[in-house]
C-alpha cells in the first residue's frame, strides 16, 4: 500500500475522532515514536492535549489538598488552610494551563474565550444575575409546592464579611481554575475535533472524574473514604458542569461562567440555608427542599439554557478548528 494511500485511509477514520492508526507495522515502525505524540503540524495530538490539561487542574488540586493536610497537622488555623488550598490550586493549574495553551497547542489564550476583565465585568455580573433570578425561581415553586418557607430577609454584618472573604477564597480555589481548565481549555480543545454537543458531554464526564480520581488517591492514602463520593455529588457535578459549559457556548465568555459558579458557591453556603445568620432564611419543611435549591436551581438553569439555544438556533454539530481566532458570536 503506497503512503498517499495509507493518508487517506487514515484520515478517513480520523476525521471524526481520535486517530484510530491503521498502518502496518512496518508502516508504523517508519512513522517512529513521535508519530504517537505529534500531529502533522508538530503539535502534540490532541488526546495528550486533553490528557495534560485534565492532569493539570488534578495535580494543582492535589497538591493543594496535600499542602492544606501537612499545614493542617502543624495546626493552622481553618482561614489559613482555605488560602493554602487557593493559592496553590490555581499557582499550579493555571500557569499550566497557560504554558500548553501556549506550547502544546500553540494558539492564543484568547482563544479559551477568557477576557480581560474590564471587559468580562459585564458577563460576570451577568452570570450572578441568571444564578440570583434561578435562585428566586426555586423558592417561589419551592414555597408554592409546599416544600419550604422563607422565613426572613436578613443583611447580618458578619455573614456580609464572611461572603467577602469566602468569595475570594472561592474564586481562586475553585471558580477561577476549573472553569479555565474544563470549560475553557478542555472544551476548546475538544470541539476542535467533536461537534459541540459531544464536547460539552465529554468535558463533563473529565469534570466529574477530576474529583473521583483525587479521591481515590486520598482513598490509598489513608486520609479519605469513599463516603464522599454519592450519587448526589455526582449529579450535582453532571448538572453543575452542563450548566457552566451552556454559560461558555452561549455568552462566548468564560467570565459569565466564572460569575455564576461564584455566586452558586456562596448562595449555597451563606445565602439562602435554613439559619438566622443566612441572607435569605428558609425553612425545609421536605426533605426535597434542600435539593430544589441546591441542585433544582442547576436543572432549572440548564433547561432554560438549552430552550434559550434552540431558539437562538445555536447549531449543535458545529465543529471550531483551533487555525484561526474566535469569532466574536460562537454561539451563533
Amino acid at each position: 500500500m503506497s503512503d498517499r494511500n495509507e493518508f487517506w485511509r487514515i484520515y478517513e477514520i480520523s476525521k471524526g475522532g481520535f486517530l484510530i492508526s491503521t498502518l502496518s507495522p512496518e508502516s508504523r515502525w517508519r512513522k517512529g515514536p513521535a508519530g504517537v505524540f505529534l500531529e502533522g503540524d508538530g503539535r502534540i495530538r490532541l488526546f495528550w492535549r486533553v490528557l495534560l490539561g485534565w492532569l493539570a487542574f488534578v495535580s494543582g488540586l492535589g497538591l493543594a489538598v496535600a499542602a492544606a493536610t501537612i499545614a493542617g497537622n502543624y495546626g493552622f488555623p481553618t482561614l489559613a488552610l482555605q488560602v493554602i488550598l487557593a493559592v496553590v490550586t490555581t499557582g499550579v493549574s493555571v500557569p499550566l494551563i497557560y504554558l500548553l495553551r501556549r506550547y502544546a497547542d500553540r494558539r492564543p489564550w484568547s482563544g479559551l474565550g477568557l477576557s480581560s476583565p474590564p471587559k468580562g465585568l459585564p458577563y460576570f455580573l451577568l452570570g450572578i444575575g441568571l444564578l440570583a433570578l434561578l435562585t428566586a425561581a426555586s423558592l417561589l415553586i419551592g414555597s408554592l409546592l409546599g416544600w419550604l418557607k422563607v422565613v426572613a430577609f436578613h443583611l447580618p454584618a458578619s455573614t456580609l464579611f464572611i461572603i467577602l472573604i469566602n468569595s475570594a477564597i472561592a474564586f481562586f480555589y475553585e471558580a477561577f481554575p476549573e472553569e479555565i481548565s474544563f470549560r475553557g481549555y478542555l472544551y476548546r480543545n475538544l470541539n476542535t475535533r467533536f461537534p459541540r454537543w459531544l464536547a460539552l458531554v465529554l468535558q463533563v464526564a473529565l469534570f466529574v472524574l477530576a474529583p473521583i480520581a483525587l479521591t481515590a488517591l486520598m482513598v490509598l492514602a489513608g486520609i479519605a473514604t469513599w463516603d464522599q463520593v454519592t450519587v448526589d455529588y455526582i449529579i450535582n457535578l453532571v448538572a453543575f458542569g452542563t450548566m457552566l459549559q451552556l454559560c461558555r457556548i452561549l455568552s462566548g465568555n468564560l467570565w459569565m461562567n466564572i460569575g455564576f459558579h461564584l455566586a452558586w458557591l456562596e448562595m449555597v453556603r451563606y445565602v439562602v440555608v435554613p439559619s438566622p445568620s443566612a441572607i435569605v432564611e428558609v425553612e425545609y419543611m421536605s426533605p426535597l427542599a434542600g435539593y430544589l435549591v441546591n441542585i433544582g436551581t442547576v436543572i432549572l438553569g440548564v433547561i432554560i439554557l438549552l430552550a434559550w439555544s434552540l431558539r437562538q438556533r445555536v447549531n449543535w454539530n458545529r465543529i471550531e478548528p483551533d487555525d484561526q481566532p474566535e469569532p466574536q458570536h460562537p454561539a451563533i
